[in-house]
């Protein structure tokens, strides 16, 4: 197993013990929070990182889903598959563009081609890993 591959499992699973931890906070329990269990594992991530907004009331229920919901697609859009598998480039950062994105979202109205020239600029910074 490669150094990305270790990284990126060891990764994947803190995220999925999360997942256990969370299915007992009764604040997301209940038939409006059913979606936050179809979400992958990288979605879920992004919904942990989103949460201390919501909770803050920064963003609604609704804006919090939305924007989930958005950020995964961006991300399952316009960073591709190989950026890990051929450019090493784990999946920890590949979420930071996310973070960085949704950042800039809270203060900017962003188009959605926006959103994608945000992102395409920074895959274009990435460091490129060898060790993979």
């Amino acid at each position: 197993m490669s150094t990305i591959e270790k990284e990126n499992e060891g990764f994947l699973q803190l995220i999925r013990q999360a997942r256990i931890e969370h299915q007992s906070d009764p604040e997301f329990q209940g038939e409006g929070w059913t979606w936050v269990h179809e979400l992958d594992d990288e979605g879920f991530f992004i919904f942990l990182y989103l949460v201390h907004d919501y909770k803050q009331q920064i963003i609604s229920k609704k804006e919090f889903e939305d924007t989930i919901y958005t950020l995964v697609i961006l991300r399952h859009k316009l960073i591709p598959p190989e950026l890990q598998t051929r450019l090493g480039v784990p999946i920890r950062w590949q979420l930071q563009l996310l973070f960085d994105l949704y950042e800039k979202m809270k203060h900017t109205i962003m188009s959605w081609e926006d959103c994608q020239n945000f992102l395409e600029d920074r895959l274009t910074k990435l460091p490129i890993r060898q060790d993979n």
